[in-house]
């Protein structure tokens, strides 16, 4: 049943994916334009360069990021003891690294760095590494294999490392995570994931009854709307999509009982 539901929302993201969205439009009302539906084609093409424009020109995006970003401080100082630290995966491209022979990062880099930051300032909490393959296809080398090639050129034990290489989603990070830490009553444990990503996270962790220690990385605004003058294009377009993402994740996750709450924030 996971599998099914795995497999159903990537194909929905695929289809309702603003960026792909909007060049079906787009392709639509050409083709309409050549064919007996003008009216239909020239409000679909018109419709599309609105849209594009108003996200080019705007910070669409960042508006639907910031409460994200903003839920979670970073936990400066941590606890003293810090029994445990889990990093979820996602920041690798683990195909690229795999064809290139070379570790290949997404912007969400900072998930590993701040990883290996952590394990040396916490030199004897445990450590794990919780990251499959999110793709449809391409399942043979995963984060985890990426990863741990990573940590080694960074000077990071991989003896240390507890590497989960099964998780497709975040529902899947806690519960094997959770599997593998067997955390005890009163322990500390931080998991690092993006800012924008965390309130979900917190929220399935929270739900299988596990309350860690949220530690955001890979932050992508300031903190507060920033107008300025500029044509973004794509970027302004993608960002917008990636906040989308994640709030549909979000309802989502809530609608199926996967998280603790709707929009789970600090306690």
């Amino acid at each position: 049943m996971e599998t099914v539901v795995w497999i159903l929302s990537k194909i929905f993201w695929m289809l309702v994916n603003p960026e792909n969205g909007l060049l079906f439009l787009l392709v639509l009302g050409t083709i309409l334009l050549f064919a007996k539906s003008k009216t239909l084609g020239r409000r679909l093409v018109v419709g599309v360069s609105i849209a594009l424009s108003v996200l080019s020109l705007f910070p669409c995006g960042d508006l639907l990021l910031l409460p994200l970003e903003n839920r979670f401080p970073i936990p400066e100082p941590l606890p003293k003891s810090i029994n445990g630290i889990i990093v979820l995966g996602g920041a690798e491209k683990a195909s690229i690294t795999q064809a290139r022979g070379q570790v290949v990062l997404r912007d969400s880099a900072e998930r590993l760095t701040a990883f290996v930051g952590l394990s040396r300032r916490f030199p004897n909490a445990k450590l794990i590494y919780s990251g499959g393959a999110g793709a449809l296809n391409k399942q043979a080398f995963k984060g985890a294999d990426t990863a741990r090639i990573l940590f080694e050129q960074l000077g990071l034990s991989t003896e240390r490392v507890q590497f989960e290489f099964e998780s497709r989603n975040t529902v899947e990070n806690a519960r094997n995570s959770l599997e593998i830490a067997k955390p005890k009553m009163g322990e500390n444990w931080v998991m690092i994931s993006s800012a924008s990503h965390m309130p979900r996270a917190v929220g399935v962790f929270r739900k299988i009854g596990w309350s860690v220690i949220p530690y955001p990385v890979d932050f992508a605004t300031t903190g507060e709307i920033e107008f300025g003058l500029g044509l973004y294009g794509l970027a302004n377009v993608s960002t917008f999509s990636w906040a989308l993402h994640e709030w549909f994740g979000i309802v989502a996750y809530r609608l199926m009982g996967r998280t603790s709450e709707l929009f789970p924030g600090p306690e």
